[in-house]
């Protein structure tokens, strides 16, 4: 955990200085520089993937991004466990937790598009507002299409 805050710490750094030299417990640079440099201000989107309490501690603290394995590996309700305790290191940490977008991974059932549908709409009703459909192979002919008709349509044109 300590490797990775450090590493944040040198990237985000890379992306807002011209130059720098930094001198951590894993990693001394000198005369460091990045270019070119990012195109949007303060460098990329920050995304970090996991459900620890130590790694929610470091999400609280420096990303812009949350993403968590989804259904079927982890039920809607562990997610929302998950992410209220993302809130409380953000609140620990002065952060409003609305700054963190909250995304989750969910394995697209091509047998069930219903179920898959509905575990999208379950996590958008515990705040997650980014998912990440995964396609399991064999995939079906046409999957792309297939996705779109079966599972990003209905569930658009069931949110609005």
């Amino acid at each position: 955990m300590a490797r990775l805050t450090e590493t944040i710490t040198v990237l985000r750094r890379m992306w807002s200085e011209e130059v720098f030299d930094h001198d951590g417990p894993f990693t001394t640079l000198r005369g460091t520089r990045n270019g070119p440099g990012p195109v949007r201000p303060g460098g990329p989107l920050l995304l970090l993937g996991g459900w620890g309490n130590r790694t929610l501690r470091i999400v609280a603290e420096h990303a812009d991004m949350w993403n968590v394995p989804g259904p079927p590996h982890n039920s809607t309700e562990w997610i929302a466990e998950r992410a209220r305790i993302l809130d409380a290191h953000c609140a620990a940490a002065g952060r409003d937790p609305a700054e963190i977008t909250r995304s989750a991974q969910v394995v697209v059932d091509y047998a069930h598009p219903a179920a898959t549908r509905s575990h999208i709409r379950a996590l958008a009703a515990t705040g997650i507002q980014h998912v990440v459909l995964a396609l399991p192979r064999p995939y079906p002919d046409k999957a792309a299409r297939w996705l779109v008709d079966q599972v990003v349509i209905p569930v658009r044109e069931n949110s609005a």
